[in-house]
């Protein structure tokens, strides 16, 4: 554990990684970068952040581990199940015949952004689907490698029906793999949310645990992209421990029952 005095040099590293490498974690939750970097320290026997800067400075190849541990992601196919129930009654209500473009904003290794794509393939018209666009995008380069392989553990797939993983996967080395209709529906892309200008024109929008690493003012910041994004009638899909920032709450009208599901409203 630092002691406080310690505490006041975080700033400091974080500026560091920053001019050195792009990687904005200035705004994010203190106690969060705190957690994860005190992992790299505490394998490395380090015990100030100043002397963590040093090492930076010797060892360049550690930022790619420290990037690693900041970045750390947990996914699974169909996570929350009653969120895809509720958004498949949307899509078939709303959206059934329509040409969508989905954003997975922070999809990790790429289990929310085929989820998204079986979703559509179940609830549009054929004809919808074949133009149909899931844009899936994180600040990991390493993490969308792995998500365009397509191939799963066991373990991720707990929420996937029997009849669902029969059509869209198969199974490769002990593995699951995600079929190429599916593939095919997803373009995976670096995109850095609080550095980078956002993607427009959305009409359903995931962004899920990744505001809860945020400080209040990037909360704000971010949203503003992703209102920006988002088309009036679109759906955006918050975590369950995330909240719409209150600037923002007014325009947007939750759907279902503590889903943290939200329409944007129609000008009117």
């Amino acid at each position: 554990m630092f002691k406080k005095d310690r505490e006041g040099d975080l700033p400091m590293l974080l500026e560091k990684i920053y001019h050195e490498k792009g990687w904005d974690f200035r705004n994010y939750k203190k106690s969060s970068i705190m957690r994860r970097v005190s992992k790299r320290l505490t394998c490395l026997d380090i015990h100030s952040y100043k002397k963590y800067c040093q090492y930076l400075n010797d060892t360049p190849h550690e930022y790619e581990k420290l990037f690693s541990n900041l970045t750390i992601k947990v996914s699974e196919f169909f996570r929350e199940p009653e969120v895809f129930g509720e958004l498949c009654g949307i899509i078939k209500t709303n959206f059934s015949e329509t040409v969508l473009k989905v954003w997975c904003c922070g999809c990790a290794y790429g289990e929310e952004a085929y989820s998204a794509a079986i979703l559509l393939s179940e609830c549009l018209t054929t004809d919808a689907v074949k133009h149909t666009k899931v844009f899936a995008t994180d600040i990991d380069g390493e993490a969308l490698d792995q998500a365009r392989k397509a191939q799963y553990r066991e373990e991720s797939l707990k929420n996937v029906p029997p009849d669902i993983l029969e059509k869209y996967f198969f199974k490769a080395d002990g593995q699951y793999k995600v079929k190429y209709n599916i593939r095919n529906l997803v373009k995976f892309g670096v995109l850095d949310i609080v550095g980078s200008p956002s993607i427009s024109g959305v009409q359903i929008l995931f962004c899920r645990n990744l505001f809860i690493y945020f400080n209040k003012s990037l909360q704000e910041q971010v949203f503003e992209k992703l209102d920006y994004s988002l088309r009036p009638g679109g759906i955006i899909v918050l975590g369950k421990a995330e909240v719409l920032p209150p600037s923002f709450a007014h325009r947007y009208s939750p759907v279902g029952e503590r889903l943290n599901v939200f329409r944007k409203k129609v000008a009117r």
